[in-house]
């Protein structure tokens, strides 16, 4: 295949979202054990949150992106850390006394724009359009990230949980579409 022939999209859109719904999944776990071996330690923090979501979709997802990176690492340390860093700054924020101004919804929007801005460097020379994956990657992470922060807020009663659960366990999904959209455009590296 050329380096110009584009993968083809049924196929290629249907894995991304698959991997990034696995993905997210896998976050889930690694969300909790992280969280339960910190709590060993005796500190209760938000970094598990960040780092077990973007651990778990840049692993699952860097089996598909390896059709356009190699090596697939720098994808998995791309979405890691920049979901990462802004809930380590949070947990930084509240130890050093000024955190109460932080929150969930703020953290995964900082993280979104680091995702979608690291995950744009590694692919810079595959993807000329790295705004549009930026903003694909706010809105993929930001949208189920607003039904879970709207869904807890007690705004909606009933429907609210239903949205929140939905946000938690369809958040994959949507991640993977949004993103999928401008991955499509990027043409895949030739075979060697």
């Amino acid at each position: 295949m050329s380096p110009e022939a584009k993968p083809s999209e049924p196929s290629i859109f249907g894995r991304w979202v698959k991997a990034t719904t696995i993905g997210w999944l896998f976050g889930f776990v690694l969300v909790v054990v992280l969280s339960l071996a910190w709590d060993l330690v005796g500190g209760g923090a938000q970094f598990p949150v960040g780092v077990g979501m973007g651990a778990g979709v840049g692993v699952v997802q860097a089996r598909v992106i390896g059709e356009w990176l190699d090596p697939t690492r720098r994808w998995i340390w791309a979405t890691t850390v920049g979901m990462g860093l802004p809930f380590v700054l949070w947990d930084v924020g509240i130890v050093a006394g000024i955190g109460g101004q932080l929150s969930l919804p703020l953290a995964v929007v900082a993280g979104s724009l680091l995702v979608g801005v690291l995950q744009g460097a590694v692919l810079r020379l595959r993807f000329h359009r790295r705004l549009g994956w930026v903003l694909a990657s706010l809105a993929g992470w930001g949208l189920p990230a607003a039904a879970i922060a709207l869904g807890d807020s007690g705004l909606l009663s009933a429907p609210g949980s239903l949205l929140s659960i939905g946000g938690m366990f369809f958040g994959g999904a949507v991640l993977g579409a949004v993103t999928g959209r401008p991955l499509l455009t990027i043409p895949k590296r030739s075979a060697v």
